[in-house]
């Protein structure tokens, strides 16, 4: 009996929601660390986010494209 190979598309989904995921995380963090540290408003937690989205966004668009690209 062969082996399948089904493994591989679920587990490129589950890291496909995690990455966007701690990216997006990760860019609040910072935005949230560089707003205590200017003592402004949540200005760069919103930047910082906003670009977390957007590269997580290209990330996952990128690695669903092509998998072999990690």
């Amino acid at each position: 009996m062969a082996k399948s190979k089904t493994k591989g598309p679920g587990l490129l989904l589950i890291s496909v929601g995690t990455m966007l995921s701690s990216m997006a995380v990760a860019g609040f963090l910072l935005g949230y660390w560089v707003d205590g540290w200017l003592g402004t408003s949540p200005i760069f937690m919103l930047v910082f986010g906003g670009m977390g989205l957007v590269g997580g966004f290209l990330k996952v668009y990128r690695l669903l494209n092509d998998p072999r690209m990690q």
